[in-house]
């Protein structure tokens, strides 16, 4: 999730406003996007480790929780007591006033279980609170930071917070971020790595970080060879980061679950099967997954390894490419003729070829 905010320095005035604008839109634009592709809305989910009622006791706000109903409950505690108000909309109310970070991030969960069309809005409202909350103070930093890293629902405000936390002005940040990845690490669970991921991946913490380097190896490694981690580790890596048994390792366990994959995941393994694997023996491997034997998913992304240049062009492989392509009830046979076409050097005897066995 990025955004880019980028304001004309005219005046003070108007340099704050443009800022805080483009902040806004793309945090708008980016909720608005969770919404539409259903990861937001309609999410079972509490906010873990605080008690909404007894938050509200203990910090004497109004706070918000989540109805039944879908609308945003509000908990008035006085003195002791607890009130709860009429089920209303009263959230830009909520917004409008200096609530603590605590409070927030159980209006947000109130808000991301409320399942409202346009609740995506108000969220960005709400994350403008943290972020002003946090920027230069390092208590409501540290409750963000245990929030992050103690939450075990499927929420996704933790996601949500992530820009939050990276952007706070406070000092020793990077050493408390990093210590905030060892903590999630040392968790050792699926939950506790999906947020490891999605943490180091927003800024680039990862790069020239032999550490945080070692960990998503191990997250690759060791994570079940269909898990949506090991597939987001081996998106950080290069190959070059592993030695020859780690790398012998992947393609091993990612040929094994190529057996079993479902076809949306099928182009994903064999990439990165011909990705770690050493040159030498990517044509050979190329060549196996080219065979009729295979099914249609497997043929057709070793054919993307070679538009991406991970395979490269040779006489065995053109040679194969030919048959196929001059095959009419080969079902790979136009997408042989299109690879011939755009990745090998053809001379027009050749073209001629491919034109007159379509």
């Amino acid at each position: 999730m990025k955004a880019t905010s980028t304001a004309t320095f005219f005046i003070l005035i108007s340099t704050l406003a443009g800022f805080a604008g483009g902040y806004w839109l793309g945090t708008h634009n980016t909720l608005k996007h969770l919404d539409a592709s259903g990861e937001f809305s309609h999410k079972k989910t509490s906010l873990v480790d605080i008690d909404v009622k007894k938050t509200a006791r203990a910090s004497n706000r109004t706070v918000a929780s989540p109805t039944n109903m879908g609308l945003a409950q509000y908990v008035s505690v006085d003195n002791g007591g607890t009130t709860v108000l009429e089920n209303t909309d009263k959230d830009e109310l909520f917004l409008a006033q200096n609530a603590s970070v605590i409070d927030t991030l159980a209006f947000l969960n109130a808000l991301e279980q409320s399942g409202e069309k346009e609740a995506y809005k108000k969220m960005g409202s709400a994350l403008e609170l943290l972020r002003n909350a946090v920027k230069d103070n390092p208590e409501n930093f540290q409750i963000l930071v245990d929030y992050f890293a103690d939450s075990g629902t499927e929420s996704q405000v933790p996601y949500y917070i992530t820009s939050v936390l990276h952007s706070a002005d406070i000092v020793d940040k990077e050493l408390l971020m990093a210590n905030l990845v060892t903590r999630l690490s040392a968790q050792g669970t699926a939950i506790g790595n999906t947020k490891l991921l999605h943490l180091v991946s927003s800024r680039g913490m990862h790069v020239g970080n032999d550490e945080i380097v070692s960990t998503i190896k191990n997250i690759a490694l060791y994570s079940p060879a269909d898990s949506t981690n090991r597939t987001f580790a081996l998106d950080l890596l290069m190959p070059f980061q592993l030695n020859s048994n780690e790398k012998n390792k992947v393609i091993t366990d990612l040929s094994f679950a190529l057996n079993q994959a479902p076809r949306e995941e099928v182009s994903f393994i064999v990439e990165n099967i011909i990705r770690f694997s050493d040159k030498s023996e990517r044509v050979t491997l190329a060549s196996s997954y080219l065979s009729e034997n295979n099914n249609f998913e497997t043929r057709v992304a070793i054919l993307s390894t070679m538009h991406s240049g991970s395979v490269k062009p040779n006489d065995v492989l053109k040679a194969a490419l030919f048959r196929i392509a001059e095959n009419p009830s080969d079902p790979l046979s136009n997408h042989a003729r299109d690879t011939l076409m755009y990745v090998f050097e053809i001379d027009n005897d050749e073209y001629n070829r491919l034109r007159q066995g379509g």
